[in-house]
């Protein structure tokens, strides 16, 4: 169990999914304001299902989930909706822009969605792109981008609507361990600026590292003791060309934007 805050944004007791536990079974943790923690466990150990159920994409079957005192595990789904899009902000292990739109109106999306007008949507997005570092690329196409830089924008995408909470996959995978550790930094250094919980699911034992704090999720089950961890194979050689920005794996953009 990791319950460390008097407090927490995001606290999860009891989480089971689905009924016969076969995924999750008592899942306990907690977030608190401006705090990063890591979800670290080997690959089909329920980080994927416990990030869904948590931003309200898939229904636990049983515990609770409080959001900044708020059982949102007992919303409807149209208020779960709403609720995430005002108060999350979502990244997903594989990051899904329009390749139709510039980097800083992919980044807008979640305003958008919102229904946050153009101008001041766009205006939120430069800001946010300039605190990753990456204001010059606001009007680039997708297509191409260095990996460092789409991975910036997909925090920047999940910070716009200043949220509660930050629940992002993978968001430092396969990144370079200088980029990582810059990157890190300037995400611990937000997350504590604005009070914003940030939970980092991975499978990395260096990417959790760089988080302030670490729970192991092991046979669906939550555990502040350290599991070993297999070696991840890095996504390509030192060299190899950067991967594509653009993701056709999820059929929809709007999920993506949430």
């Amino acid at each position: 169990m990791s319950l460390p805050s008097d407090n927490p944004v995001l606290d999860v007791r009891g989480l089971v999914f689905p009924a016969d536990g076969s995924v999750l079974r008592q899942v306990h943790l907690a977030v608190g304001e401006g705090e990063t923690v890591a979800v670290l466990g080997p690959r089909g150990a329920g980080k994927s299902v416990l990030r869904a159920c948590l931003a309200g994409e898939l229904d636990p079957a049983g515990g609770t989930v409080w959001t900044n005192g708020k059982p949102f595990h007992l919303m409807p789904p149209e208020a779960k909706r709403a609720f995430r899009l005002r108060h999350y902000g979502l990244v997903y292990q594989d990051t899904v822009f329009l390749p139709e739109l510039t980097l800083a109106d992919n980044v807008a999306l979640p305003l958008r969605f919102a229904g946050v007008g153009a101008a001041r949507a766009r205006r939120k997005a430069l800001t946010w792109l300039a605190r990753f570092e990456i204001a010059e690329a606001a009007d680039a196409r997708l297509t191409g981008l260095p990996l460092d830089l789409v991975r910036r924008a997909a925090l920047a995408r999940a910070m716009v609507n200043d949220p509660l909470l930050v629940l992002a996959d993978e968001p430092l995978a396969g990144l370079p361990s200088q980029s990582a550790d810059t990157l890190g930094r300037v995400l611990n250094s937000i997350a504590l600026s604005h009070g914003t919980a940030v939970l980092l699911f991975t499978d990395d034992p260096a990417t959790a590292a760089r988080c302030q704090r670490t729970v192991n999720l092991v046979a669906g089950r939550t555990s502040a003791e350290p599991v070993p961890i297999a070696t991840v194979t890095p996504a390509a050689p030192v060299g190899a060309p950067a991967p594509t920005a653009v993701s056709t794996s999820r059929p929809s953009p709007v999920k993506a934007a949430r």
